[in-house]
């Protein structure tokens, strides 16, 4: 499953980056508002597939480190958590 992400975001960011040449050319040709709208297209899909890659550390995205999703702050026990924020006092 690691290695398809690591695909996809490839495959991604290469076809962003083929839509940014293609929208440069098409204004190399002829300049027009729609060329200048497919350029920004462009630019703001390559920054977005930028993005969308995996961080170096991991090869997968992963939750965030807190209070709720990790195991070794609770020791495995449930934790109440507070549904009425008024009341800021824990519930134990």
């Amino acid at each position: 499953m690691e290695k398809r992400i690591l695909i996809a975001s490839w495959l991604f960011l290469l076809g962003s980056g083929l839509f940014l040449i293609d929208s440069m050319f098409e204004i190399a040709q002829h300049f027009s508002p729609m060329s200048l709208l497919h350029l920004s297209e462009g630019v703001l899909f390559l920054i977005g597939s930028i993005f969308f890659m995996p961080s170096s550390s991991s090869s997968s995205p992963s939750l965030p480190k807190t209070d709720c999703n990790s195991y070794l702050k609770t020791q495995g026990k449930l934790v109440p958590v507070a549904t009425d924020y008024t009341d800021e006092s824990p519930h134990t």
